[in-house]
């Protein structure tokens, strides 16, 4: 009975954060299914350099609480920051470098609010074989 009543709850905060929510942005409300960020398109196997890829920058409403933050290439994905939020707007956006025979992935957080400190997380990764992937970031909700 608790697990229907939260669902529902959940469920109605979701329908009236969504009907907040301005086209063309996101929200992720509390307990909110993970939020991403992603694009498509081919990456070489062992880049030698090359142009930045990003994904558009996206526009988020984050509840306040604690979040996994995380980067995906293809089928790997990988938790690389815990971290609690303020409840706002957010600027949300996840890039590739190509470099010496790797990239490196970034994601950056820019609060709306001018009092906030940006965030961002990164690591190297490796692509292998080269082909067609989905990449990004996502924001995982830990409330």
């Amino acid at each position: 009975m608790k697990r229907r009543r939260r669902i529902l709850t959940t469920l109605l905060i979701a329908l009236g954060m969504t009907a907040m929510v301005a086209p063309g942005t996101a929200a992720a409300a509390p307990s909110a299914d993970t939020a991403w960020v992603l694009r498509t398109q081919y990456l070489a196997s062992n880049p030698q350099g090359g142009d930045l890829a990003c994904t558009e920058s996206r526009r988020i409403y984050l509840a306040g609480g604690s979040y996994n933050w995380g980067l995906r290439i293809g089928e790997n994905q990988w938790v690389t920051r815990d971290m609690s939020l303020g409840a706002g707007w957010y600027r949300w956006q996840s890039c590739l470098n190509p470099e010496y025979g790797d990239y490196i992935h970034t994601s950056t957080l820019v609060p709306e609010n001018p009092d906030w400190d940006g965030a961002a997380t990164s690591r190297t990764s490796v692509v292998n074989p080269s082909g067609t992937y989905t990449w990004g970031s996502f924001l995982d909700p830990r409330f």
